[in-house]
């Protein structure tokens, strides 16, 4: 599949996003089926996505990723605008995927952070083809749990919410919402990703825009 990006920065003002998702939805080498669109999956047609970064604990405003997909004879056209305030034009760079994406709103890792929460355990949904289902109980390798509580709506779309908990990692928990398993095809990142420390949400990451015509 041939991917033509183009790729524009908008210059507000602010500061950048503290540490999450190059270094926790990302992390353990590479793409986690449940968190990133395959493109070599992708089922083709037009889709548009944006997505807020937050974190709450910092004094910055909100920054946004939109990627937009579009069919161009055999190959597609992928634009990647970026509002990350406080950044020069010139510092934000973009690399399509959720990696390319937490980049280009300032995500970074510092060396002194508290390790994030490792994900890699709900790969094993991903990889057993789980559609994940309210109310739940499911039991991932490394002992760590996603427990589903009920429905919800997150930018128009139907999601499970759910927790995710590590036993390696007592002190953080991650509430996510999970759409269907076609649309989560389709998503950079879930549709709602919090990572909490000491009971305090550190990350937010929302989905605020969601079209897809095939």
């Amino acid at each position: 599949m041939n991917w033509t990006v183009f790729s524009e920065s908008k210059r507000v003002l602010s500061v950048g996003l503290l540490a999450l998702l190059a270094a926790a939805l990302m992390t353990h080498g590479g793409q986690a089926g449940i968190f990133g669109m395959d493109v070599d999956d992708y089922p083709g047609g037009t889709l548009k996505v944006t997505v807020r970064f937050e974190d709450p604990q910092e004094d910055a405003p909100p920054r946004t990723y939109t990627v937009t997909i579009e069919p161009n004879g055999d190959k597609y056209d992928v634009t990647e605008e970026v509002s990350s305030p406080g950044r020069p034009a010139d510092d934000v760079t973009t690399a399509f995927g959720a990696s390319g994406g937490a980049g280009a709103t300032g995500s970074r890792y510092e060396e002194d952070d508290e390790p994030n929460i490792d994900l890699t355990p709900l790969t094993a949904l991903d990889d057993r083809d789980v559609e994940i289902a309210p109310n739940q109980n499911y039991l991932l390798p490394d002992g760590a749990r996603l427990v589903t509580q009920g429905r919800d709506e997150v930018a128009g779309l139907g999601v499970v919410m759910g927790t995710f908990l590590h036993p390696n990692y007592p002190n953080q928990r991650v509430n996510l919402a999970f759409a269907d398993r076609e649309t989560r095809d389709l998503l950079l990142f879930p549709p709602l990703f919090e990572r909490e420390e000491g009971g305090e949400v550190e990350v937010r990451v929302e989905l605020v825009e969601f079209s897809y015509q095939p």
